[in-house]
């Protein structure tokens, strides 16, 4: 016997509050849990499932996509270890005296915010 996966019941005021706001309700379904996908600001979502929807032509376009999300993530998770790096940085850099030391972890800082910057 087929499972089916467990779907939540559609939030119809939800709904109605995003029709409200703004958004518009598309005439494709997602295809996990069937409700109507909505658009508001360019951007294609399930309310039910409180996914982003993309649309693909073709595999090659799904492949693009599929890694252009993965880049995403990684690159957001990179921005929080090196901010999280920064922070360790400056609270340790608040106990040294030395000049040498206090240059080094400066410089550090540096570096790591050059590399904010470029994936920003």
């Amino acid at each position: 016997m087929v499972q089916k996966k467990e779907q939540k019941e559609p939030d119809l005021s939800k709904m109605s509050q995003l029709l409200l706001a703004g958004a518009t309700m598309l005439g494709e379904s997602c295809p996990d849990c069937t409700v109507p996908l909505f658009k508001k600001n360019d951007e294609i979502f399930c309310p039910n499932c409180e996914r982003k929807a993309v649309y693909a032509k073709n595999k090659d376009e799904i492949k693009t996509i599929e890694q252009k999300i993965s880049l995403g993530e990684a690159t957001h998770q990179l921005k929080e270890v090196l901010t999280g790096k920064i922070t360790l940085l400056t609270n340790k850099l608040a106990s040294l005296d030395t000049p040498g030391e206090i240059n080094e972890i400066l410089e550090l800082i540096e570096r790591i915010l050059g590399i904010l910057e470029k994936i920003s």
